[in-house]
C-alpha cells in the first residue's frame, strides 16, 4: 500500500496522506452512515455517550461537533478499524503488531462549528509508550476551504507539549509560550477515500 520512501516521510516529518484507500463504494457507505447519525442527533438534547452536541443544537437544526465511538454503535465503520488496506499501512509503518485503541469522527459542517485549538494528541492519550497514531478518514475531499487538518512537519520529534492554562487541562497549547513555529504548519488534503496517519506528539 505504501513504499520505503512514504515509510521515510513519515519517520520524518510525522504524519502521511496516502490516496485512494478506500473505493468509492466504501466512502458512500461511510457517508450515509454519518448522515444517518446526524439525524438520529435530531433526538438529544445534551451531550450523550454517542453524540457530543454544538451550541445552538436543535431538532430542528442539529448541529453535531463529534460521534464518540462509532465503530461500536454501526457495523460500516466497525469494518473501518478493520480495513484490510488501512491495516496494511499501519503494518508497514510499524510491523505486524498493530493494536486498535478508540474512534471518533469529528464533522465540520459549514456556518458554525468549535474550533479545534493546537495541541499534540499525546496529552489525550492514557499510554506510556508514545509509538502510537491517529488514522483519518476522508469521507469529503480535504481542501483549503474546508477545514483540512494542519499538522507541523517534524514536530513529533520535539518537547511535549503543555496543555493546561492557570492549572487546569484545556487540550490545547498556547501559542504565545509554546515555542512552535506554527508558519511551517502544512495543510493535509485529499480525495474522499484518502487517509492521513499521523503520530501521536
Amino acid at each position: 500500500m505504501i513504499d520505503d520512501s512514504t515509510v521515510r516521510t513519515y519517520r520524518q516529518d510525522g504524519y502521511i496522506v496516502v490516496p485512494d484507500v478506500l473505493s468509492a463504494a466504501e466512502v458512500a457507505d461511510l457517508r450515509r452512515v454519518t448522515d444517518a447519525f446526524v439525524e438520529r442527533s435530531r433526538q438529544a438534547t445534551s451531550h450523550t455517550e454517542v453524540f457530543d452536541l454544538e451550541p445552538g443544537h436543535s431538532a430542528a437544526q442539529p448541529r453535531l461537533r463529534r460521534i464518540k465511538s462509532p465503530d461500536r454503535h454501526d457495523p460500516v465503520y466497525a469494518r473501518m478499524v478493520r480495513h484490510p488496506k488501512i491495516v496494511s499501512v499501519l503494518q508497514r509503518l510499524w510491523g505486524p503488531n498493530v493494536r486498535f485503541d478508540l474512534s471518533k469522527l469529528n464533522l465540520k459542517a459549514a456556518g458554525f462549528g468549535s474550533p479545534v485549538e493546537w495541541h499534540q494528541d499525546w496529552a489525550f492519550y492514557p499510554h506510556t509508550n508514545d509509538d502510537l497514531a491517529a488514522v483519518g478518514i476522508m469521507i469529503d475531499d480535504f481542501t483549503p476551504d474546508n477545514g483540512s487538518m494542519l499538522v507541523i512537519p517534524g514536530s513529533h520529534t520535539g518537547p511535549i507539549l503543555d496543555h493546561h492554562a492557570n492549572g487546569y487541562f484545556v487540550g490545547g497549547v498556547d501559542p504565545t509560550t509554546s515555542g512552535v513555529d506554527f508558519s511551517r504548519a502544512v495543510m493535509c488534503t485529499g480525495r474522499a477515500g484518502s487517509i492521513t496517519v499521523h503520530h501521536a506528539r
